[in-house]
């Protein structure tokens, strides 16, 4: 019940019919915390249920938190152990060496791929090295995404380039069936709607093709497909059959390729539009002997160490996964059999009432953030680190008072599982809340306003593996070029227009951007030998 002082809560709604939900958004991260950590919300299926075509049926990324989905999580986490990430590191740089071949060709104009301005789309190819990498490190399968480049130039009618694109494109597609959920029904006849059952088909048929590689290969003990394959499904005991496996497989694939190849396209960009945030990058990498330069042309290999020591890479790692995380449009959770009361009873939910965390705006929100909307990598250089924790109330004082209290009460009818805390801030404000200043609740039990690999049990397994592949990409392709956007991107203004927010944070049609090799490097000195014309854009 509510405070006599505050005015009374409307009546409940009416429960939710077919298509039609009533929903609340929080961007508050103690809230947050509350509504992601709880057992009672679970995924809202009938959103993620779009995916099933595409991933062929609910998964790690998609499905129910029940038994099955914990047997299969706890059954796969360890391939992402700190030495399977040591494994995958080698593998990246395998990969970012063929990156750099590539850009390499098409700056002397050896390989097709660049457009009249000589720009090359950095989101294909970035895509491109993400297959590769899930793809060896996954499946232990070589996809042969990048070495296809060479052949198809970026636009391919087969092969690893066409299922980049189909996968951009059933993305878009299941995204359309959301907002449009009765053509699939209605128009089943017409060419678009057939064209998006192939797009699925085609998907299905790689994540077949995974499978089927897995099931005949010998696979190495800890990685991700052969932990798969030793997962008993918790009703029969038995191993998961194959059309169990292959919606985990596909999930994997997907978030694989799709988040991290996305994030360092952003990367690149925003670097493009921030020539002081790329000083400071060059200078960290000058500083570690990786930058290529006329002393060096050939700098020394980046080391697995080196990652934890290129301390402003990483911070403007993390300022880039602010402004564009991965799955921007974030988690959607609901409870169909109870209430929730929030904020000491303040806050009424009631069961069926779709409960939305967007990442995008919990990130980019101003109540969350000093200025929001300025891209500055320094902000992630604190001493003492814990940028990602709330520090500061969004709601009233008086609001987050007694939530242990209400917590234990609501645990007792089976509501809510766990209470929230507020973990030691600078924010005198938040001194006496419940978990202030209790050092076990300076890390896990602080309410996060930060959290690109989305937030509570159900966070994504594989991020790991992104936070090797962002720092470790970067590293290798900015020591040794300076990317432009192109000029028909149309600028900042352009680039916004399209951006995307489907399943992930993507661009329309792709990055289009000029890759000018620094000075020093061999492609100048063979181009000086040649002709100024790539000297003359040479950064």
């Amino acid at each position: 019940m509510l405070p006599p002082s505050l005015p009374p809560l409307p009546s409940p709604p009416p429960p939710p019919s077919f298509l039609h939900y009533h929903g609340i958004v929080i961007t508050d991260p103690t809230l947050a915390r509350y509504v992601l950590r709880s057992k009672y919300l679970d995924k809202f299926r009938f959103i993620y249920s779009f995916l099933d075509e595409f991933l062929g049926g609910p998964n790690l990324l998609t499905g129910h938190t029940d038994a099955h989905w914990k047997a299969l999580r706890k059954g796969v986490a360890p391939a992402f152990s700190v030495s399977n990430m040591k494994y995958a590191f080698d593998v990246i740089r395998g990969r970012c060496d063929k990156l750099v071949a590539i850009l390499d060709a098409l700056v002397a104009g050896e390989k097709g791929g660049t457009d009249a301005e000589g720009a090359i789309n950095v989101d294909n190819l970035l895509l491109r090295e993400s297959m590769d990498v899930i793809g060896r490190v996954g499946f232990e399968r070589d996809m042969g995404a990048l070495d296809a480049f060479g052949k198809d130039g970026g636009c391919a009618a087969a092969g690893p380039g066409k299922d980049v694109q189909v996968m951009i494109d059933a993305t878009e597609e299941v995204i359309e069936r959301i907002e449009r959920p009765f053509d699939t029904v209605f128009k089943a006849w017409t060419p678009k709607i057939r064209h998006g059952h192939a797009l699925m088909a085609h998907w299905q048929g790689v994540v077949g093709g995974l499978l089927k590689h897995i099931k005949a290969v010998h696979t190495a003990p800890g990685s991700f497909c052969n932990l798969l394959l030793k997962v008993k499904d918790p009703k029969t005991g038995a191993g998961l059959t194959d059309a169990q496996m292959t919606p985990e497989i596909a999930a994997l694939f997907f978030a694989g390729i799709d988040t991290t190849g996305h994030t360092g396209t952003w990367a690149l960009y925003l670097l493009s539009q921030h020539p002081d945030v790329e000083a400071k990058v060059l200078a960290e990498l000058e500083a570690a002997e990786l930058l290529v330069s006329p002393d060096r042309p050939d700098p020394r290999p980046i080391e697995w160490a080196d990652l934890a020591r290129l301390v402003y890479l990483q911070a403007f790692i993390k300022e880039v996964l602010r402004l564009y995380p991965p799955v921007g449009i974030g988690q959607m959770r609901i409870c169909h059999t109870h209430d929730l009361s929030l904020a000491g009873g303040r806050l009424f939910v009631p069961r069926g009432t779709i409960v939305w965390v967007p990442h995008h705006a919990m990130h980019n929100a101003a109540h969350n953030w000093d200025e929001p909307e300025a891209f500055k990598p320094e902000r992630w250089l604190v001493a003492g680190g814990g940028v990602e924790f709330a520090d500061r109330l969004t709601m009233p004082k008086e609001w987050y008072q007694g939530w242990a209290d209400e917590a234990a009460a609501a645990a007792a009818d089976g509501a809510l599982a766990s209470a929230p805390s507020v973990g030691p801030s600078t924010d005198p404000d938040l001194a006496g809340l419940a978990g202030a200043g209790d050092a076990s609740a300076a890390g896990a039990d602080r309410p996060k306003r930060y959290f690109p690999f989305a937030e509570g049990p159900r966070n994504c397994v594989g991020q790991s593996l992104a936070m090797v592949t962002l720092p470790t990409t970067l590293a290798l392709l900015l020591s040794r070029f300076h990317f432009k956007l192109a000029p028909s991107m149309g600028g900042r203004g352009g680039v916004e227009a399209r951006e995307q927010y489907t399943l992930v944070t993507g661009i329309r049609d792709g990055m289009m951007m000029q890759a000018v090799p620094r000075p020093g490097s061999k492609v100048v000195a063979a181009a000086a030998a040649t002709g100024p014309a790539v000297v003359a854009g040479a950064a």
